[in-house]
């Protein structure tokens, strides 16, 4: 099995030419050889016969052959600034999912999904918890007294009583998740 590397170092491609130069014969090269290049250095054949093209145009047009890259310093896919400060900005309920916050900044959902896992934005939650307050407290307890019949002490019977489950009736998430920016620590 080849490897198939996409990139190679100037000093590995002039290493490739001068394989195939010494395998060639009046600048021709024989059967199979940039198959044998290929496997030496484990690599693609298609890079050994690119290099190969490279160094015949050089020879053609005079010029000393050169095989290096020839792709300035800063090449391949730009990266999309955002501006992570706005997300504060946003509200919560706009910013529940990574489709939403997307859209809310202009930018692609995976776009976000990379910040996400490089760590610069990170999904939060956060429950509701009310606390109950003294006269919440007062309304429970005299709900359980009003069950308890006089005379007994006991509870009463509670077979024609039917409860609802209240979280059917809640309009309210219970827990809700958005994404923010990550705090700095300080250490």
């Amino acid at each position: 099995m080849v490897n198939k590397r996409k990139n190679l170092s100037d000093n590995e491609k002039q290493e490739i030419y001068e394989a195939l130069l010494l395998r060639s014969v009046n600048g021709k090269l024989k059967r199979r050889t940039t198959t044998i290049v290929a496997h030496l250095f484990n690599i693609n054949r298609c890079y050994v016969q690119a290099i190969w093209r490279t160094a015949k145009q050089c020879l053609v047009a005079g010029v000393p052959v050169d095989v290096s890259c020839k792709r300035k310093k800063n090449y391949g896919r730009k990266k999309v600034a955002i501006d992570l400060s706005r997300i504060a900005t946003i509200p919560l309920n706009k910013r529940t999912t990574l489709r939403a916050l997307a859209h809310e900044l202009g930018v692609t959902r995976s776009t976000l999904h990379r910040c996400l896992k490089k760590g610069k934005i990170r999904r939060h939650s956060n429950t509701l918890k009310p606390y109950l307050r003294d006269d919440n407290k007062k309304a429970r307890l005299q709900h359980c007294v009003a069950m308890l019949d006089g005379g007994t002490l006991r509870f009463i019977d509670m077979k024609n009583i039917i409860h609802t489950d209240e979280k059917w009736f809640n309009t309210t998430k219970k827990q809700r998740s958005s994404t923010c920016c990550p705090r700095k620590r300080i250490r």
